[in-house]
């Protein structure tokens, strides 16, 4: 369902992520690219870095820019399980090397990257248990995980961004992709999400330590570090 959801809106994708966080999914990309980059140790001149749940491309394209800018030589993945997706991505990231596959079942070897990112794609494993262990396994000993998602926040910002969410969003999803159910998922799949310190535990009995927690503005997608290894 995900997939073909997904396969759907792909055309529209970006211009609808634009619209309905009026354009704060980029500043969020941006910042967690930051974030990663500051905790990243990198042991050799050249790094691996992949993106489960890449979508049309837009993270690896923020990572490229920021590693650039910090002088750091990198190979690039990107993974998804929607088509569509990947055929957008391939017109916006033509420097990654891109493959169709699920998170529960990555084609990669054992410790291939040095750093991996997970935006906004978490929520939608059909196995979580079994996803974060595949992360773990082709992620390098000491190596960075970053996680973007979506959760709901108790202040008054994240009660006021939940219900724009959910109110606001698929209305805004389904008049420009012609796929409301899309966008009513995505609510959904806020809900019944695990809280950020819950998600967290999840990772850390995977055998990942946990090094930084941060919610974006208007609390409503936050950011979870995790490094392999305790």
């Amino acid at each position: 369902m995900v997939k073909e959801h997904f396969n759907s809106i792909a055309e529209r994708y970006d211009l609808v992520n634009r619209l309905i966080s009026l354009n704060l999914d980029r500043c969020w990309r941006r910042k967690a690219c930051e974030e990663a980059l500051k905790v990243l140790s990198p042991s050799e001149d050249k790094i691996s870095v992949l993106d489960v749940a890449c979508g049309t491309g837009d993270m690896l394209r923020c990572l490229r820019k920021k590693l650039a800018e910090k002088g750091i030589d990198a190979e690039f993945y990107g993974l998804d399980c929607s088509e569509n997706m990947l055929e957008v991505a391939k017109k916006k990231v033509p420097f990654a090397r891109l493959v169709h596959g699920f998170a529960e079942d990555m084609p990669f070897r054992d410790e291939s990257f040095d750093l991996i990112t997970v935006a906004f794609g978490v929520r939608n494993f059909s196995d979580r248990e079994k996803a974060i262990g595949e992360l773990y396994r082709v992620l390098k000993p000491s190596g960075v995980l970053a996680v973007l998602e979506f959760s709901r926040n108790p202040s008054f910002l994240g009660k006021t961004a939940w219900f724009y969410t959910k109110s606001v969003v698929p209305l805004i999803g389904g008049l420009v992709t012609g796929d409301e159910e899309a966008y009513a998922y995505l609510v959904r799949s806020i809900r019944r999400f695990p809280r950020p310190k819950e998600l967290s535990k999840e990772f850390e009995r995977a055998g990942f330590s946990t090094l930084r927690l941060r919610w974006f503005f208007p609390r409503i997608a936050f950011l979870l570090l995790l490094r392999k290894g305790r």
